[in-house]
């Protein structure tokens, strides 16, 4: 009766000395994967970043980065070692009226600045899909490969740390089709921004200098196609096969809630923290990612430290005035003219990400 036991011990033994183990595997390299291992790898912890794609990669984006972005990173925009093109006005067309805004903001590549972040992180990078995860004991094991005591879930709208651990989002996520091209003679400019007359979505033209990002974005994905054929035709972009699209979930408060389990965690896209109104990306990773890692360096209670985040905070007032306006306005209606200022003005403030002035006084009343 002991040898079995001894073989099975001896078999243990062996499968053990297979599994690399790490403080920390993070899963998926963007903006927020990379921004959490760099937090994670500053604090002491072994950390591996598992992606399917090898960086760089071709990741489609408008680019927007607001000036929170840079302390969110650790990083001022003058050290900033790849493309960038700073911006101080946009144009916003709401119902045939046209709204300028001062603001500042800067556009990057997708392409070049996830590759940055991740060399920057400090992790060790394996290029991986991953396709199972378990629990044994206080550990996460990967694929049978690759286990540690923290697992985080950074990979996008799919990530599989959320699709296996965790449980799936309420609502549908919105659809994008974009495409980032070199349209010939630089072309440096203004931002400009459709806001689609139901507020069902908007389409953007990027100006970067030699490359030029067009896209649509809608709540409802299945009415986007119809939105980019729009959008080819008022900025003037052809060959539509070279499109491409993705989803993402907007923000709502009620996703935070599913952000934490047994040592397991999600940011960025896969927990779904998109602008709520403007579905802006790039901050909410890398602030969650930033978050995470405090998280998990020092014991304390993520969930609690999105909860009370300013950038949340706000996002909390602009999913409910979102919802509020969506009751109010159901199916195919205009926007009221009358409100075509506020509404322009809040979009423009989603992407220069400056505070809301309506914080104090929301907060008031929630407490009232």
């Amino acid at each position: 009766m002991k040898a079995p036991r001894l073989r099975v011990g001896l078999e243990r033994m062996y499968l053990d000395a297979e599994v690399e183990t790490f403080d920390a595997i993070v899963v998926g390299g963007g903006p927020a994967g990379s921004n959490c291992a760099r937090g994670l790898v500053k604090a002491g912890l072994r950390v591996a970043v598992l992606d399917a794609a090898r960086f760089p990669r071709v990741k489609l984006c408008a680019g927007w980065v607001s000036p929170p972005v840079w302390e969110a990173i650790g990083l001022a925009p003058e050290e900033y070692p790849r493309g960038l093109w700073p911006w101080r006005r946009m144009r916003i067309r709401l119902g045939g009226r046209d709204f300028a805004f001062e603001n500042q903001g800067w556009f990057i590549r997708r392409f070049e600045f996830d590759d940055f972040l991740l060399a920057r992180s400090g992790a060790e990078v394996r290029a991986h899909r991953v396709q199972r995860i378990e629990r044994d004991g206080s550990h996460w094991v990967v694929d049978g490969a690759l286990k540690a005591r923290f697992l985080v879930g950074a990979g996008g709208t799919n990530c599989p740390v959320a699709r296996l651990l965790f449980p799936p989002k309420a609502h549908k996520p919105v659809g994008t089709q974009e495409r980032e091209y070199e349209p010939g003679a630089p072309r440096d400019g203004i931002p400009q921004i459709v806001l689609h007359d139901d507020l069902g979505g908007y389409s953007w033209d990027i100006p970067k200098s030699g490359w030029r990002n067009v896209g649509s974005g809608t709540v409802d994905a299945r009415e986007v196609h119809a939105a980019w054929s729009w959008a080819s035709a008022q900025f003037g972009v052809a060959d539509l096969e070279q499109v491409k699209g993705h989803s993402y979930h907007l923000f709502r408060g009620e996703h935070l809630r599913s952000s934490w389990r047994d040592g397991a965690a999600l940011c960025g896209d896969a927990l779904g923290l998109a602008h709520p109104l403007t579905g802006e990306g790039i901050l909410p990773a890398v602030t969650s990612g930033a978050l995470c890692a405090q998280a998990i360096a020092q014991g304390r209670d993520y969930r609690a430290l999105l909860d009370t985040h300013p950038l949340f905070q706000d996002y909390k007032i602009v999913a409910s005035l979102t919802a509020l306006a969506a009751r109010t306005a159901p199916g195919k209606k205009a926007a009221p003219r009358a409100l075509g200022p506020l509404i322009a003005r809040i979009f423009a403030l989603g992407f220069s990400a400056r505070p809301l002035p309506l914080r104090r006084l929301w907060q008031r009343r929630a407490h009232g």
